[in-house]
């Protein structure tokens, strides 16, 4: 199941002609799994493996009654998904939600980071080094 065991692993994908992303065996990704897609402050997208923990993160600052902080971290969602039979998501397009037809998937622990090319990858591997 997709976010059981950490993910690691790099690739470039192409989305399909109806915007269907294959996400990459190394995910652990099955059918039906539910997903979260949310937007990153660089403009490239992250696939949440485990909705339970984005549930979790809302409730306790519920608690702490974070009402700004819920508004941050929900207005950054761009779209629930489920994986089909083929372990593909769809990018469903809106403004907010461009992306190119071929992308650079970097597994990331807990998360697929997803980069509209192998460049901006790279350009964001840089930056980290930079700020180590």
């Amino acid at each position: 199941m997709f976010g059981e065991v950490p993910i690691y692993g790099n690739c470039e994908k192409n989305l399909d002609s109806k915007n269907r992303l294959t996400i990459p065996k190394f995910s652990s990704v099955e059918e039906n799994d539910r997903l979260v897609i949310q937007k990153s402050d660089t403009g490239n997208f992250y696939i949440i493996i485990n909705c339970s923990k984005i549930d979790e993160e809302i409730a306790k600052l519920k608690e702490k009654d974070e009402k700004r902080k819920i508004e941050l971290l929900t207005s950054s969602i761009v779209a629930l998904t489920k994986v089909d039979k083929q372990g593909r998501i769809i990018f469903h397009p809106n403004e907010s939600f461009a992306i190119d037809r071929k992308v650079f998937i970097h597994g990331n622990y807990d998360c697929i980071h997803v980069f509209s090319s192998k460049k901006d990858y790279e350009d964001h591997i840089d930056e980290l080094k930079k700020n180590r």
